[in-house]
């Protein structure tokens, strides 16, 4: 399952980031904004955790986990949650600093989404299978799911709704991630999934499909097909919505879309690195993109 490099037929377009000095050469996985900053995750397998937090070009390393990477992070006002291998769940205050728990046992913690009531973390190791937990605002874990597929992201739409996508399945819960229903969709490996407001959303998948939805997520129209396989083996990794309008998908090898008329049409862009990019923020009209080997880029949009 890989995505072409193109969109519409059209080759990609080179576009310019400034690297970031990162002082670090672990993978940089995931990165959101938390209080006028922003704060990314990452690491080894097996090796090596990693945190940062800053802004512009000045970014501090502010913990190290030792043989615990983690994978997604997703913050609101109170603190920031992040995930990682090994069933390990983080949490995250600038008054206090990292916390962590232990959610199972050898889980990999893929992604985890946040709301004033809830929290949700989903899990999956080589396709054989997953699991989505639900954690108190105390940080209790008090319910777990299995699901007969490797999850990969998940997304609060509202409070109380959440949507989860992984391995040829799209979730949903309505009851703050205690109880799930599946959304019938043509199959990918779907890799990432963003909602701009209550209502619309969207899911790529790392074969190249682009699915949005208009209802919450209780419905999704395909705008674009997995694609057959293909040389350059580039993957869509994840996508966020920057406002209503305009959105970014990253991916493999510097691949970088973008959208200005709210996902219907797409342009592709090239980033100025051979990294694998998988994750993206925006603050104070600046698009931060994080990647592999410690890789983070900076342009103002």
């Amino acid at each position: 399952m890989i995505a072409l490099l193109s969109s519409c037929g059209k080759d990609a377009t080179d576009i310019e980031f400034i690297q970031i000095n990162t002082n670090t050469s672990q993978d940089i996985s995931g990165i959101d904004t938390y209080n006028n900053q922003l704060l990314a995750v990452g690491g080894e397998v097996f090796n090596q955790g990693v945190s940062l937090i800053g802004k512009d070009s000045v970014w501090t390393t502010i913990d190290s986990f030792s043989d615990k990477r983690l994978f997604g992070i997703d913050c609101i006002e109170r603190n920031c949650i992040a995930v990682g291998e090994s069933g390990y769940y983080y949490y995250y205050s600038e008054e206090d600093g990292w916390s962590f728990e232990r959610l199972s046992g050898w889980d990999f913690q893929r992604s985890t989404s946040t709301t004033v009531n809830h929290t949700v973390t989903v899990s999956g190791k080589s396709f054989e299978g997953g699991y989505i937990y639900h954690i108190t605002p105390l940080h209790v874990m008090d319910n777990v799911v299995a699901i007969e597929a490797q999850l990969q992201d998940v997304t609060a739409v509202d409070d109380n709704t959440f949507v989860a996508v992984g391995y040829g399945t799209i979730l949903r819960s309505i009851d703050g991630g205690y109880t799930w229903s599946i959304i019938n969709q043509e199959g990918d490996f779907y890799q990432s999934v963003d909602f701009i407001d209550p209502s619309n959303g969207i899911i790529v998948g790392q074969a190249g499909s682009i699915l949005l939805t208009t209802d919450g997520g209780q419905s999704w129209e395909t705008i674009k097909r997995p694609s057959s396989i293909s040389a350059n083996r580039t993957q869509f990794l994840s996508v966020k919505y920057i406002n209503a309008s305009t959105l970014y998908i990253v991916g493999d090898k510097g691949l970088l879309w973008r959208s200005t008329d709210s996902g219907q049409s797409w342009d592709a862009l090239q980033v100025n690195t051979d990294s694998n990019l998988n994750d993206l923020a925006e603050q104070d009209g600046r698009l931060y993109i994080v990647g592999d080997d410690g890789y983070m880029g900076m342009r103002k949009l």
